[in-house]
């Protein structure tokens, strides 16, 4: 998988994340809605070894956990969700995706759909492990065309209305995962 986008919360300042925190539009917040048609999509749909898990907390967090393997051309671990029939409408006002994590010092990348062709816009982002929620801005302008993990010519993403949303591991080596989602929204 390619992680052509490292780091896009380096370029967002302070204000954006208090921006962010004042004038977000809920997503998804998995402490309200649990797991819901959020599923499991690792590399073994092509012949892949990895494996993961997705459950709910005693807190209603939803906990991603697995191990990535790169046995027969594997190398990643996702969960998504996927509304064809109802998108996620985005406020036009909207310039980034905020995501409410606990990870574990790795690398993850952000994906989205909308319903315009097949390509995915993808953003890496990295964690801490020092046990606090961390609050990921994600800057629209930061996140890049790409189909199956390789970056497309097509313009990076302007907050188009939204039919998927994945969070995904796959920094090209084997190792363990784990990372509390609270919940994604747009600012």
């Amino acid at each position: 998988m390619s992680n052509s986008n490292k780091n896009p919360a380096d370029e967002t300042s302070d204000k954006t994340v208090a921006k962010a925190e004042k004038n977000s539009q809920m997503l998804y917040d998995f402490t309200k809605q649990g797991k819901g048609k959020w599923r499991i999509q690792n590399d073994v749909v092509m012949g892949g070894r990895s494996e993961s898990q997705l459950k709910m907390t005693d807190e209603n967090y939803a906990l991603f956990t697995g191990r990535v393997s790169l046995e027969n051309n594997g190398g990643f671990c996702s969960i998504h969700q996927t509304s064809e029939k109802e998108p996620f409408i985005i406020n036009k006002e909207s310039d980034a995706f905020i995501l409410n994590i606990k990870g574990d010092v790795k690398d993850y990348n952000f994906r989205i759909r909308t319903p315009k062709g097949r390509h995915s816009y993808a953003a890496t982002f990295s964690t801490n492990n020092n046990g606090d929620w961390e609050t990921i801005a994600i800057p629209f302008k930061s996140m890049q065309a790409t189909y199956r993990g390789e970056v497309v010519n097509v313009p990076n993403y302007n907050g188009e209305d939204i039919v998927e949303m994945q969070l995904l591991i796959g920094n090209k080596k084997e190792e363990k995962f784990e990372i509390l989602v609270k919940s994604i929204s747009a600012n």
